[in-house]
């Protein structure tokens, strides 16, 4: 097994200097090429750039703003592997789950893509299913880029920036945004966390068909958080919605601890007068001791 791993490695190295040479990086590395190069490279490298793209403090900024671009475009897997996976994963036909599901994907990210669907019982649900193969893929990468950093500490990047502790981060994320078990977990505290607050909702959870790879949540339509036009068109007033909002973070990270961590415009939407917080894959905690120190 070890003797395979070693030859996967290496296969994989040449995959990466192929996909690298391709892209003819001697002749400059413009952000467009450096965004063309992660995206061939796949998942691992797009987290590494969208952590990459918060850190101006790194990079110049035209390379942070192409990078902010990788958030949420990524192929699609195909349909048959999609069906085959959640199949898989319940052990049973997808017909005796769902009466209907989307063949076009809602969206695709690094580590997952969502599907619109109705369950038999007749709710509209969103199923988010994780890439196959994802894990092994991500952790033989990180393992590659480790070996690659010990070469880097002798280059002037190497005293800028701690590569190492960004991969450990990348890793860490990833595993528990991998184990859909533990977003399920995330929605329900926060969920619970959020009760008594009037103007804050979440997704339903459907704790029975969600497994460590396909998760199963309510759909929830509303606007965008970033949709201007239709908040106003349908009566909102956007200093409320944006004062809620920063009331209802600022209390998130202050007083309960724990807080959404990737509030891009996809993960915030406005239904019913209410702010739905949705994508629980990556939660921040703080201890008592984090929250007094802030």
């Amino acid at each position: 097994a070890r003797h395979e791993n070693r030859s996967e490695n290496r296969q994989r190295l040449m995959e990466i200097v192929e996909v690298v040479r391709r892209h003819e990086i001697i002749k400059g590395l413009t952000p467009e090429k450096l965004c063309a190069i992660i995206e061939e490279l796949g998942p691992t490298f797009i987290k590494l750039g969208q952590i990459l793209s918060m850190r101006s403090d790194i990079l110049p900024k035209e390379y942070c703003e192409a990078l902010k671009k990788l958030r949420s475009s990524v192929a699609p897997m195909p349909y048959e592997q999609v069906v085959s996976i959640v199949e898989r994963s319940y052990g049973r036909p997808l017909g005796e789950v769902f009466s209907a599901f989307d063949e076009q994907a809602l969206g695709s990210a690094s580590i997952a893509q969502a599907h619109a669907a109705v369950l038999c019982s007749g709710e509209s649900v969103v199923v988010k299913v994780q890439r196959e193969g994802i894990h092994e893929v991500m952790s033989r990468d990180i393992i590659l880029l480790k070996q690659a950093c010990k070469v880097l500490k002798y280059t002037p990047a190497g005293s800028l920036v701690d590569f190492n502790q960004v991969l450990d981060e990348i890793w860490i994320v990833a595993q528990e945004e991998m184990n859909f078990q533990t977003e399920a977990a995330n929605l329900e505290r926060f969920h619970a966390l959020n009760q008594d607050v009037a103007f804050v909702t979440t997704p339903r959870l459907y704790r029975e068909y969600t497994t460590n790879h396909v998760l199963v949540m309510e759909y929830i339509d509303g606007f965008a958080i970033n949709d201007k036009e239709n908040l106003l068109a349908n009566g909102y007033d956007l200093n409320e919605i944006g004062t809620k909002l920063v009331d209802n973070y600022i209390r998130q990270v202050m007083e309960d601890g724990f807080f959404h961590a990737d509030p891009h415009p996809g993960n915030v939407r406005i239904r019913d007068g209410k702010i739905v917080w949705i994508d629980m894959g990556m939660m921040g905690r703080l201890t008592e001791r984090d929250k007094e120190l802030i």
